[in-house]
């Protein structure tokens, strides 16, 4: 049971803007780009994920800080079971894997994905190995 990488969220209603302002602040250039189908489109720079649409589409988001992508989305959802955290979405499939989201604490809400091979592909890196 490993976290592969973590994404801190930013939430805005113009995806290119955020990106080209966060591109010239870090240098760093747009990773992945794609839209859900829910309306929602998602861009990641370096370890920040740009969520955008507008204030309907992203109103049961913003309670998310983060998004962490993980080795096993079965064996993380068992321990926030056991740790007695609140699961506000279900495992469900997504364009990218599968994911829930669990609320940690009242303050804390993070989002948990296990990408499938077709999203490790997209962003040209290996899938982790079942060991």
């Amino acid at each position: 049971m490993q976290v592969l990488r973590t994404y801190a969220r930013v939430y805005t209603s113009n995806l290119e803007t955020t990106t080209a302002a966060l591109t010239a602040a870090t240098g760093v250039r747009v990773g992945m780009q794609f839209d859900m189908p829910n309306g929602l489109r998602l861009a990641s720079i370096g370890q920040i994920l740009i969520v955008a649409g507008d204030d309907t589409i992203l109103a049961p988001y913003r309670a998310t800080q983060a998004t962490v992508i993980v080795d096993d989305l079965d064996q993380f959802h068992a321990a926030l079971l056991t740790s007695g955290a609140d699961i506000v979405r279900e495992p469900q499939t997504v364009p990218t894997g599968r994911n829930l989201t669990a609320r940690l604490t009242p303050e804390v809400q993070i989002e948990y994905v296990e990408w499938d091979k077709a999203q490790w592909q997209r962003i040209n890196a290996a899938a982790p190995s079942a060991d």
